[in-house]
């Protein structure tokens, strides 16, 4: 029986030990269900985003922005400008229109001072109801030998400036308010001082409240 002892008394240290150990948890979760619609079903702040119209018409209730998606700068190179999925999609008559999530603009300089117009535009498609509001925040700043970086919005219908954000920050502008059929041209200004490959992004945040993202 005395051998046994020095065992029985290890098995009870070590269950002891076990439970000084052990964790207890109470627990919650969070669990749910995503249901995405096609680009046809868009309304309100989902029925926002970029577009060109290519030429001086409108574009299916939005007016004429982004004419100058393609503009010659410098000898053989032109603004060119990819667009990103399609977000919201209608039909007028037997025409299809469509509003972008995101586009991407190449913009070929030199050294100095340059200008681009109506490079795209940005539009609230006029079928749906209710007032929307953009701000814009510059997400990754333009650095670099550029003094003066500057991303300007018009009023399409009007040509009324309604903000200028500086591309060399990395400020919130807003809210710009788009009702339905309104629209933003889009312009460009650059001062470059020596070659460089500078890049930048700018996050447009639509909502159908006044309430600024973070």
């Amino acid at each position: 029986m005395k051998r046994f002892v020095p065992v029985i008394a290890l098995v009870i240290a070590a269950i002891v030990l076990a439970a000084v150990n052990a964790t207890a948890f109470a627990y919650r979760w969070i669990q749910g269900t995503v249901n995405v619609a096609g680009p046809t079903e868009a309304r309100g702040a989902a029925c926002v985003g970029f577009y060109s119209s290519g030429s001086e018409k409108s574009y299916g209730g939005l007016p004429a922005a982004g004419t100058n998606y393609n503009a010659p700068t410098y000898g053989d190179k032109t603004i060119s400008v990819t667009h990103g999925q399609t977000v919201c999609q209608w039909t007028v008559d037997t025409s299809t229109y469509y509003l972008y999530e995101g586009i991407t603009v190449n913009v070929p300089i030199t050294v100095g001072s340059w200008y681009i117009k109506d490079f795209y535009g940005f539009g609230y498609y006029g079928g749906t109801t209710g007032t929307t509001y953009v701000y814009i925040k510059v997400e990754q700043p333009i650095v670099g030998p550029i003094t003066v970086a500057n991303l300007t919005l018009y009023k399409a219908n009007t040509n009324t400036k309604v903000a200028t954000v500086d591309l060399k920050s990395g400020t919130i502008t807003g809210p710009i308010t788009l009702n339905p059929g309104d629209a933003l041209q889009l312009d460009l200004f650059i001062n470059a001082t020596a070659e460089t490959t500078a890049k930048f992004k700018v996050g447009f945040y639509v909502s159908q409240k006044q309430e600024a993202p973070r």
